[in-house]
């Protein structure tokens, strides 16, 4: 973040806060405990950032910001939110079970869990005498108070996301979740959501999963790209971002049908319009951000029609800290002789394409264009 980006901004504030840090930390032996809240810290940092940037380490606590353009709605910083706390529960599972140690620590880790405020407001992003990001302003301190709130205690979840209204603008209608209110001095009532995090890691990890790998793909071809896959996700399934880039596949537009909660997700569909190729339905069977979601791909009538029915799995790989491995994994679902004829006309198009240093040149331009909303012209350390 360059100096002229420094400033007032809108934008989103978010604190992720570890549960049961405190009790851990003075119940248990400190070599120990710190490593693995140490651990569990940096997992959650990696996973927020990007699309968010870096603030500050408060204790417990992992304080982020992002630009208003790097969500153009809530319900992908929700989304956001969600992964990481699936990442955060998974990783105390796997200590869980694979840990041998007796000692306290290890014992007790099954006691921590994870919190998220996020609120959207108005603040000043400076840089402090070491050269760091600092935030101020209002809102900062509101974003702050907000850890200290009453959703415990009014029977609410132990795991939640409390996101205010603020942040869920230019959501969709049925996309609700559970209302909440805070009332702090020098602030007006606080009215807000809480997503149950615990019960969404539990649905993604029973759903069934629908993926076409490379061995059973008719088509298979990817790129890399020079950002990390929750950032390259966005470019995927966000309408004005996809338009960016989604020429080069002959796409012309695409219109996004929400399921019945109201998400971009499992159950939604996209209607996409072509200049090569004719319409084409795509119904959403499988989402897992932000590593792959798989689609039932079904054509429509147009004037020239030569897709073919399939299934496809659009996946993410994180090659290091800050690039990605995109792959597309096409199988079609009609095994014919006559659809594999037609099939391949189009298959053959691609494999040339991809066979081209430019094949994704666009998705790169774009992002590389709005590195700075993402932070990522900002060392990663």
């Amino acid at each position: 973040m360059e100096q002229s980006d420094l400033g007032a901004m809108n934008g989103y504030l978010l604190l992720a806060d570890i549960s049961g840090y405190t009790a851990f930390l003075t119940g248990t032996e400190l070599e120990h405990s710190h490593a693995i809240v140490t651990e569990l810290t940096k997992l959650i940092r990696s996973t927020l950032v990007p699309p968010l940037r870096f603030v500050k380490l408060e204790g417990d606590a992992v304080f982020c910001f992002a630009d208003a353009d790097a969500f153009p709605n809530g319900e992908q910083l929700v989304e956001l939110v969600e992964s990481c706390y699936f990442d955060f529960s998974s990783r105390l599972l796997d200590m869980t079970r694979s840990t041998t140690c007796q000692c306290d620590a290890c014992r007790a880790i099954g006691g921590l869990d994870l919190k998220f405020v996020a609120h959207f407001g108005t603040f000043i992003a400076d840089r402090d005498e070491d050269g760091r990001i600092d935030l101020c302003g209002p809102d900062v301190i509101l974003a702050h108070r907000l850890l200290k709130n009453t959703i415990i205690e009014a029977g609410g979840p132990t795991a939640y996301g409390f996101f205010t209204d603020a942040c869920l603008t230019k959501t969709a209608p049925e996309f609700t979740l559970p209302a909440h209110t805070e009332l702090y001095e020098s602030f007006d009532e606080i009215t807000g959501v809480v997503q149950d995090l615990a019960a969404v890691a539990r649905r993604r990890r029973e759903s069934q999963r629908v993926r076409i790998t490379a061995e059973d793909a008719d088509l298979d071809v990817g790129y890399l790209v020079d950002a990390p896959p929750a950032v390259v996700w966005q470019y995927m399934v966000q309408p004005d971002k996809r338009v960016r880039w989604s020429f080069e596949a002959n796409e012309t537009s695409v219109v996004f049908s929400p399921n019945d909660e109201g998400r971009l997700a499992a159950g939604a569909s996209s209607h996409c319009a072509h200049t090569v190729g004719g319409d084409a339905l795509r119904e959403y069977l499988d989402w897992r951000p932000y590593e792959y979601f798989t689609c039932r791909l079904t054509p429509l009538p147009a004037e020239l029609v030569i897709l073919s029915p399939w299934i496809e799995t659009w996946s993410l790989s994180a090659v290091d800290d800050n690039r990605t491995e995109y792959r597309w994994t096409v199988r079609c679902t009609d095994r014919s002789a006559e659809e594999m004829a037609k099939f391949e006309t189009i298959a053959a198009i691609v494999r040339e394409r991809a066979s081209q240093p430019t094949y994704g040149a666009a998705v790169r331009a774009a992002i590389a264009e709005d590195a700075a909303a993402f932070g990522l012209d900002e060392p990663i350390g």
